[in-house]
């Protein structure tokens, strides 16, 4: 009698296989667009970037990444204006990136 060995669990992975596209199909369906903001608002969130800085509050920061909405929060570690981007808990984010900014107490 001859042993197919490997061969006959061939089917079986081909459905783990998919299991994973689909998984991958959902996570990029669900991606949204960077929303626009205008001119004001991009100056408003800036200030109070800069503000929480020098006082060294606690934010929460939501802000858009690779297709998702992501939040934040902590103090600000340090600021790259040339970049215009800040590091908060070691995260670098863009200000371009921001959303919005709520100052916690």
């Amino acid at each position: 009698m001859h042993d197919r060995g490997m061969i006959k669990w061939q089917p079986f992975d081909s459905c783990f296989n998919s299991k994973e596209l689909v998984i991958n199909l959902k996570q990029e369906r669900e991606k949204i667009c960077l929303p626009i903001l205008s001119e004001d608002q991009l100056i408003a969130l800036e200030e109070k970037v800069i503000n929480a800085y020098n006082l060294k509050q606690f934010i929460n920061v939501q802000y858009y990444y690779e297709g998702n909405i992501k939040i934040i929060k902590g103090k600000i570690d340090f600021i790259n204006f040339l970049k215009k981007e800040m590091f908060l808990n070691n995260v670098g984010i863009y200000f371009s990136q921001i959303i919005k900014i709520e100052e916690l107490n």
